[in-house]
């Protein structure tokens, strides 16, 4: 079972939702189960084990990306089984994977 993928925005739409657009990747057209990273651009994010109902979502989902934005995290969604599934990607977090610590 795959633990990433990597797409491009060309693999996505966008989701405009309460003054929010945000991009969205549709995971349902993959067999296997989600991906934990997702690599887009050189950026990886990682499934934040937040979800959100495509149906009657409300104002949790744009909340919870706003607060991810004013941190300074990128939010990407993917849309599998009715859901939507949080990426997110810290920028400041991107030195420490590659050096490791001292």
């Amino acid at each position: 079972m795959p633990t990433e993928l990597a797409a491009t925005f060309n693999d996505m739409t966008v989701l405009s939702e309460d003054g929010l657009d945000v991009f969205l990747l549709n995971l349902d057209q993959y067999d296997d189960a989600p991906p934990y990273y997702l690599d887009v651009a050189g950026r990886r994010f990682a499934y934040s084990s937040t979800t959100f109902p495509v149906k009657g979502q409300g104002a949790q989902m744009p909340g919870f990306i706003r607060e991810q934005e004013a941190e300074g995290k990128l939010v990407l969604l993917g849309e599998r089984k009715g859901r939507y599934l949080a990426y997110i990607h810290d920028p400041n977090a991107e030195t420490d994977d590659e050096g490791g610590e001292e």
